[in-house]
Order: structure tokens, then sequence, then C-alpha cells
């Protein structure tokens, strides 16, 4: 009698089914056993988080400051290792300075940076005005470090008192840093490289058609990290009350200085007097208790920000909004712009995400305006469209929207939000690079060189248009251009009419070029300066309210990974005070790996600032 049941898998197929199943049970039982493990702590434990009197806010972040942190799978760092860089939100910071000033408990703020890896200069001076308006009610903020980099420097400058260790080291590199250039390699390997462009400062495509920067990059670069330097060397020099001269001098001749103090880099910067005292951590500990005394455990008597949020119960996102029905929507646009986001992509605006992140605001009555805060290099030029049509609708139901500018909001960036009611920057926020480009690597000669060959028909010109085996042809490469000559009109075109300027001013101010925050506003890119909070003052006058709150609108995150994030996340507490080669290397290569897998425009055009681009993004 015929067999007429399914034929039993093969022996591989078999031992594969078996392998996902065990792998899939594993995942399960080690999660079971982690929210176990939550709720037994949650449940045994009575314990609460209080602000202790007389205390010291220790503000120790780790990792880099960013708008928003990226999405994280906690069980994939858990398994395999893969562990990811730790980020900081700029607002829960500020929201933790600014309430501090009115607490009563805290009597003083301590800077305590030897983990801060990164922080862009729009977010060290945001932080700084809010440092400084924590003095003006009559509290101190006092900085120790073992050593500073820039960033954390530039932030420790806004302390009254600041201390580094005897053995500690302060450096100012500056800004600028160096691209690859990879003509010759594309050159030996046959791949050409088509690039269809719109723009003179546009230098995204430069690495792949030159070997060293064009001229007109080279102009716009150093105008930028010039007018960069000269921020950062303004707030040093009036926060220790020094020479501007004196600053460049140190940064120019560190080797000098270093020498002049007999090899010792600490006793440099204290006669350079970038630094109070040296002190070793048990000295500083002295110093800081005399002020708010010793806790029962031996340390300082303070409280880490991230447990002051919690126990102060600081939800309000605008950190200084007060409370009404009405809400301002407030929407964090940060990383590259990409069409829809990729399983394990970190930092990038989906546009099919933040799409529903803006109709959630439109159709939600008690939400009267949207602020959409930006920190982004650009990308996918169709993505970015998307995105600005949504927000345009927003404005047609009559609620105003606000772009707040954040560290970065070029090309795709500024796209996004041209046509808003109004856009605040910081001063040194990277924007513009208003232009437009397509890019398509070919491999005919390189298969030539190990002698394969392509050959064909076709019933039009397009059908052999383009192909990776066989070239651009020059019917293809006419309609590229023209699309990209389309979308840069297109630009110039949001720009003239959201900024309310004639094309002809949008025009030379655009071709690609990057501004500093401060110098696109007298160029009129820009219709304000300042932080989040004077972007959300801007949106609530324009929906006329007197009373009105801040929420932000983040996509959810599934119960899973934000129990075991927060079960796997470092723990915060107050605790005593305390690059390679190949690192940066490896760091450099990552990065540019990174913008090549997030190129996803279903057309090919980008518009993507590549000097404003970033570990982060």
């Amino acid at each position: 009698m015929a067999d007429n049941s399914a034929p039993r898998p093969g022996l591989w197929r078999r031992f594969f089914n078996a392998l996902t199943t065990l792998r899939v049970f594993t995942v399960n039982l080690i999660f079971v056993v982690l929210v176990l493990a939550v709720l037994a702590t949650w449940f045994g434990s009575t314990e609460t988080i209080s602000v202790p009197p007389n205390a010291a806010l220790v503000l120790n972040p780790s990792g880099s400051i960013v708008e928003a942190r990226a999405d994280q799978n906690p069980l994939q760092s858990l398994l395999l290792g893969a562990g990811q860089e730790q980020e900081v939100e700029l607002q829960s910071l500020l929201q933790a300075i600014r309430h501090a000033a009115t607490d009563t408990n805290i009597k003083m703020i301590l800077l305590d940076l030897d983990e801060l890896d990164w922080a862009a200069s729009a977010h060290v001076q945001r932080l700084g005005e809010a440092l400084q308006e924590f003095r003006e009610t009559g509290k101190r903020v006092v900085a120790y470090g073992h050593y500073y980099t820039q960033p954390s420097y530039h932030l420790a400058s806004f302390a009254d008192a600041l201390y580094m260790h005897p053995m500690g080291q302060l450096v100012l590199q500056g800004f600028g840093g160096f691209n690859f250039y990879f003509k010759d390699l594309l050159d030996k390997l046959g791949i050409n490289i088509h690039v269809f462009r719109v723009g003179s400062y546009k230098s995204a495509v430069e690495p792949f058609l030159r070997n060293d920067m064009s001229t007109e990059s080279r102009m716009a670069s150093e105008a930028l990290y010039q007018n960069l330097w000269q921020h950062l060397i303004a707030d040093i020099a009036a926060n220790r009350q020094i020479d501007s001269a004196q600053v460049q001098k140190y940064a120019d001749d560190l080797a000098g200085a270093i020498a002049a103090s007999q090899g010792d880099m600490a006793r440099a910067a204290l006669e350079y007097h970038f630094v109070d005292e040296l002190l070793t951590s048990d000295q500083a500990n002295v110093r800081i208790a005399d002020e708010v005394g010793m806790a029962d455990d031996g340390e300082i008597n303070g409280i880490g920000y991230q447990d002051y949020l919690v126990a102060a119960d600081v939800q309000n996102y605008g950190g200084e909004a007060p409370a009404g029905s009405a809400k301002i929507a407030v929407i964090v646009a940060q990383g590259m712009i990409v069409s829809s986001a990729q399983t394990g992509q970190r930092n990038v605006v989906a546009a099919e995400q933040t799409i529903e992140l803006i109709r959630r605001a439109r159709y939600n009555p008690d939400i009267k305006g949207v602020v959409l805060r930006v920190d982004s290099p650009g990308g996918s030029q169709f993505a970015s469209e998307l995105i600005r049509q949504e927000l345009e609708l927003v404005q047609l139901m009559g609620k105003p929207v606000v772009a707040s500018f954040g560290a970065t909001a070029a090309s795709g960036g500024y796209w996004i939000a041209a046509t808003a009611d109004a856009i605040v920057s910081e001063p040194t926020t990277l924007t513009g690079s208003i232009g437009i480009y397509s890019i398509a690597p070919t491999f005919e000669n390189s298969l030539e060189q190990v002698g394969v060959h392509t050959d064909g028909v076709g019933t039009t010109e397009m059908t052999l248009g383009m192909s990776p085996f066989t070239g651009v042809n020059p019917p293809m490469a006419r309609v590229l251009q023209s699309q990209v000559e389309h979308g840069y009109k297109q630009f110039i075109n949001l720009v003239a009419r959201g900024r309310d300027m004639p094309v002809s001013e949008v025009e030379p101010i655009a071709e690609g070029r990057v501004w500093s925050g401060d110098v696109a506003h007298e160029l009129g890119l820009v219709d304000e300066l300042g932080g989040l909070q004077v972007a959300l003052r801007r949106a609530a006058e324009l929906a006329e309210l007197e009373t009105w709150s801040s929420v932000r609108l983040a996509p959810p995150q599934d119960t899973r990974s934000l129990i075991l994030s927060q079960l796997l996340a470092p723990q915060s507490a107050v605790q005593g005070l305390g690059g390679s080669l190949f690192s940066d290397m490896a760091r450099q290569a990552r990065q540019v790996l990174a913008a090549l897998s997030r190129l996803d425009d279903p057309l090919n055009i980008y518009t993507l600032c590549a000097s404003c681009l970033t570990e982060r993004y």
C-alpha cells in the first residue's frame, strides 16, 4: 500500500531544525530566569531611593552624550558579547541640573567626567548654560578628573573649582580630522565609480574620485572647524578667566608647555591656569566632604544623577514647562536617514517609524504643536521628503512645527526641517550642506581583469543602462544627472519657501556648504539660536498656549528588551573619585562601512553630509 504521508526531512534538515529548537528554548529559558531575578529583586526589597540632605549631585555620564539612546539588543550583547557603546541622553542631564537648582537637599554639583567618551560642542554648551544657571542660585559646581579630554574639559571648565590628579593630563587637540581616499585602490581593482552631483562643496563623493581633498572642500572645512574652535576657546577663556591667546598657545605648543614643566603634563595644565589644584582622589574626596559631609559607607554624601531623577520624580521631557492639558510633542530624529530600519541597525532615522510618530502627534487632540529635535547628517533624499511631507500635514491641521537642531542637522537633516514654522539651532550645530548626489559603483573592468566578460541585448537603451557588471551607458548617465539636478532644485525651492527667501539668495549659500549654527543664523537658514527649551517656547507661542507641558514621542520597546536592558545596564552609584592606533583605524573602518550599509534610497539619490558623520552615526 502506498504511503501518502509527507516525506521525512533529510538528516541535515532534521539536525538544523533540532538546533533551532534548542536555541529558541535556551534563549527563552535565559529570559525567564532573568525576569524571575528581576521580580525577586523588585518584590524582595522595600528600599526606596531618596535624596540625602545637604548632598552633592554627581554628574558622572558614562559613554557618549546623545539626543536619544539608540535601540539595543541586550540579549544579543549578553550571548554574543557584542557590547554596545553606552549612551547618555542630554535631556536627562539637563533635567537633573535644572531640578537640583531649586532642590534644598542639593548643595552642590560634582562633575566626575572620567567615563565621558564623547560629547558634541553643542551638547557641552547647553550643559554649560544649565550649570551657569545652577551657579546663579548660589550653589557651587566642582569638577575632578584623573585626566581630561577636550570634550570633558570643555564641560569641566564651567565649574567654580576644577581639580585634576597630580599624574593627570589635559590635551586640547582642536577640531578636524582626515578622510580615507580610495581612487588609486579603486583604479587598481578596476572598479568604476559613477558620480552624479550638484554642489561645489558636496564632498561626500570625493573619497571615491580623488586621493586628496579638493580646494573647495578644504576651504569650507577649515572655515567650519575654525569657527567651532573659536567657540571652544572663548568658552574656556571666559570660564577660567584667562586670555584666549593663552588657550591657543597651550594647544599650539603643548610640547613646549610640557618641556617647561620638566615633562609634567599635570603641572603644565596648572601653570597655564587650566586647573585650580592637583589633588589625589582621597584629597579631592576630603575637600568635597568639607562641604557636603560623608555618608555612612565612607563615600561623599551624594547621589548619582540617574538615581536623582528617580528620587525626585523628574519626568517632564521639556524640563521646565508647566503642567497643563495642552501638550507640545518632542520627536527626536537622530542618525542617518533611511527608508526603513533593518534588524540590528542603530542610530538611524527610519522614515516609516518617524512618520508613525508624527501621525500620532497629528491626530492627538491634546497635542497642539510639534518640536522636531534633529541630530542627523542626512541620508536618503526620498526618506527625507516623506518625513518632511508628514510634518507639513501637521502644519496644515493648524499645529505649528518647530525644528530644534542639536549637534548636526545637515543635508537630509536640514531637508526634513526646511519648511518648519521656525528653526532653532545651537551656535555650534553643523548645518546646511544643501546639496545632493548619486553614486553607483560598477565592476566591468574588475571582471575583465580576471577574464570575465559581459554581453547582451535589450529592447531599449535603458534595458542595459546600468548594472554592476556592465557599467552605466551615456543615456542612463544623462537620466541620473537630470534626476540629481531636479532633486537639487527641489531642495533649493524648499529652503526658499520654508525660510521665506528668494531662490537667488539661497543658491550662493547652498552648493553643499556646511555652516555652523551661528553663521547659518546670519545667513537666514536658522531663525533663532538656542536649545530645546527655546524651541519648545517658540512652539507654544505659535500655538498661542499659555499653559502647556511637553511630552516625548518615541517608538515602543518590547517588554522583553526593556526588562533585559534594565537588568543588564550598568548601575549608577556614587563612588570614590577616581586610543590606540589600531582601535582608531578599526573605528574609522566601522564608520565607513556602517555609513555605506545605510544607503537605501530607492532612487539611489542622497543628501548626506559626509564631513558631519561621526562614529555615532
